[in-house]
């Protein structure tokens, strides 16, 4: 990645708050302010309350800026975060790398991960709906498949009720949202499931090893298999998560 870019604990002076004035949850990234914000509950862009990257707006008379996902922010209604918190909005930070990404395509995504666990190729092949370009691999979250982000210690015992039911899932962790692991699934519930508080739906789309994202690697909690999408499904992953949270 770009050796221009600081994180916001890095930035130091160069930090802004929402309206372009200094303060905490901001980042250099290619000579580019970002800050790191999600919508307040009832606010503007508030069903997913995701971590967006939106650029620092010295004026802005509507008071309304675009993420680098393409999402609307009022800025009146954001609240600015630290690195680590919450769950990162994925599209932001594929389009965040992209831009950054001066080199071309890189050959690792084109081939199965170094340590022999699945890469583009396995993906394509399982009928995954991937993308991928300049070695960033992301899933697409706009079809059947699915992404529900757990908080971290509850990842293992989730899994574990998952395989015991014939459901093994595929999990990710990444190095951007350290608190909560990534579950997938190949089948919507349909409608709005009651996820428990701290569980959190990703939308748009999520990135797959081998992917480097800024924060570091991409990487399998519980590795994939040929079936992984088509055994967990959305209401599965609601099932376990109340089995472990009632036992």
């Amino acid at each position: 990645m770009a050796s221009s870019t600081t994180t916001p604990a890095e930035s130091g002076s160069q930090q802004t708050d929402r309206r372009g004035r200094p303060g905490a949850g901001a980042a250099l990234v290619a000579s580019q302010s970002l800050l790191l914000a999600r919508p307040r509950s009832g606010g503007l862009g508030q069903a997913s309350r995701a971590v967006h990257l939106v650029p620092v707006v010295r004026c802005c008379e509507s008071g309304v800026v675009a993420a680098l996902c393409g999402g609307l922010l009022c800025l009146d209604e954001i609240d600015t975060v630290g690195p680590g918190e919450g769950v990162p909005c994925q599209v932001c930070l594929m389009n965040q790398a992209t831009a950054m990404t001066a080199d071309p395509p890189s050959s690792v995504a084109e081939s199965e991960d170094a340590v022999g666990l699945p890469g583009v190729p396995s993906y394509l092949a399982w009928g995954w709906p991937v993308r991928h370009d300049r070695g960033l691999v992301q899933l697409r979250l706009d079809g059947d498949a699915s992404a529900i982000a757990i908080p971290a210690p509850l990842s293992a015992p989730v899994t574990e009720v998952l395989i015991d039911r014939l459901c093994a899932p595929a999990v990710l962790a990444q190095p951007d949202a350290p608190d909560h692991h990534i579950v997938l699934a190949g089948e919507r519930f349909g409608a709005t499931l009651p996820w428990p508080s701290g569980v959190y739906q990703v939308t748009g789309a999520v990135m797959l090893p081998p992917t480097m994202s800024i924060y570091g690697p991409i990487s399998w909690v519980q590795p994939p298999s040929k079936e992984s999408l088509q055994l967990s499904r959305e209401i599965d992953i609601f099932g376990a998560l109340r089995t472990v949270l009632n036992g």
